[in-house]
């Protein structure tokens, strides 16, 4: 008999020693030292360094913009193909102008609401040529007549954000819709005329090419937000603008310089 209580008592201590070590009353789970156990702390430790930044974005921002545009802004015929009644032959090029930079101000007001303000300066300009037809002079002489311009331009986009029913402080997307104003400024406009046969140079005439110094314009964009670890708001978006008219035209020589009403670009801003 006295083993037998022997090795029934050494039994009922291995399985209350079994039943310690994983108490199911235990919040941590059965470490006496209160901890996570491992597994889960090692999951933990994974998805934490995995998971973007939760800081939140402020109601109120400034930051720097850089701006992209695949579209030039100015559209200038280089084929060749226009000419007037004497047999003049008239071509254009555009200075580049696809990049721009600027400032950026973002307020949320109500919900899922705000107001996205900006100032993006721009570049840009054209170069028309005008080759006469040796045939209108009486000695066969040709002449050609550049007429240069390049203009400073500050686009100011005004829009209404919206990011949803519900405020996210953390990353997430948003649209815009709202309207711009195009202020030119800044118009250099420069002409020189060459005549071959006795290789001489001076002062050219104009195209006639007509500058609107204000114009108007619809915009529509959407892009997404977020803030990293360094509190720094990045903001990456998509937006499209209409004008309404023309910054430069050129009705005496049609379709020779025309602005291009059409204005897609690419936008990065930087916050805090």
């Amino acid at each position: 008999m006295s083993k037998r209580l022997i090795v029934i008592l050494a039994a009922s201590l291995a399985a209350a020693l079994c039943f310690a070590a994983d108490d199911p009353d235990n919040p941590n789970g059965g470490d006496p030292n209160g901890g996570a156990p491992k597994e889960k702390a090692v999951k933990q430790a994974v998805s934490s360094s995995v998971k973007m930044s939760e800081k939140p974005v402020p109601r109120i921002w400034i930051g720097l913009t850089g701006s992209y545009t695949p579209l030039k802004q100015i559209k200038a015929n280089n084929s060749g193909n226009i000419t007037d009644s004497g047999g003049d032959t008239y071509t254009a090029t555009s200075a580049q102008g696809l990049a721009g930079g600027g400032a950026i101000v973002n307020i949320r007001l109500i919900k899922g609401f705000g107001i996205s303000l900006g100032a993006i300066y721009r570049f840009t300009g054209y170069d028309a040529t005008e080759d006469t037809n040796p045939a209108n002079s009486a000695i066969g002489d040709t002449f050609e007549n550049i007429e240069r311009t390049r203009v400073r331009l500050l686009d100011i986009p005004v829009m209404v954000r919206y990011s949803g029913k519900k405020w996210n402080p953390g990353k997430h997307t948003f649209y815009e819709l709202g309207g711009a104003v195009r202020q030119g400024f800044s118009t250099q406009t420069g002409t020189y005329a060459t005549e071959y046969l006795f290789n001489e140079t001076g002062p050219g005439s104009t195209f006639g090419t007509t500058y609107k110094r204000r114009v108007y314009g619809a915009v529509a964009g959407a892009g997404l937000i977020g803030r990293d670890d360094f509190g720094i708001i990045v903001s990456p978006e998509v937006r499209y603008t209409r004008w309404m008219e023309d910054t430069f035209s050129s009705p005496i020589v049609s379709g020779l310089v025309n602005s291009n009403k059409n204005q897609l670009e690419i936008t990065v801003s930087f916050g805090f």
